[in-house]
């Protein structure tokens, strides 16, 4: 992932907002992490002719206005974004929400770890693994 590529965090809760910004900055990863509340916030960031797309997506499930699922059943119904990145990021680690994240056509799932310095080791491999993925031209 070139280091002029934003990530997408799709988070709805401040305190996990506040912590991935601080573990992002700690980890000194170089691409820039934009923030939006909710799947709507999220889709109508993808949809403006404006924005450019980011290069990753990391989304919480359980948001209010449109929660995670639908967000990304709606980014998968769009062949403009058939390879968009998205890490499913979550707390709720059910086997049916994991199950139906994949069906959908997430690219992972992570649960969201339980202490900062697991987030820091977490976002190290996420920015390791995704620096050196290579997708299909759009």
């Amino acid at each position: 992932m070139n280091n002029q590529i934003e990530v997408l965090l799709v988070e709805d809760n401040p305190d996990d907002i506040l912590f991935m910004k601080r573990a992002w900055r700690k980890c000194n990863i170089p691409n820039p992490l934009r923030i939006v509340r909710n799947g709507e916030e999220c889709l109508n960031l993808l949809n403006s002719a404006a924005e450019q797309t980011p290069g990753l997506i990391l989304m919480d499930i359980d948001m209010p206005v449109m929660n995670g699922l639908d967000c990304l059943r709606q980014i998968r119904t769009n062949h403009v974004f058939e390879h968009l990145p998205v890490i499913m990021f979550s707390g709720q680690q059910i086997s049916d929400a994991v199950d139906l994240s994949y069906r959908i056509g997430c690219n992972s799932f992570i649960e969201k770890p339980d202490t900062f310095d697991d987030l820091q080791h977490t976002v190290r491999l996420i920015h390791s693994y995704w620096q050196r993925n290579r997708l299909p031209l759009a």
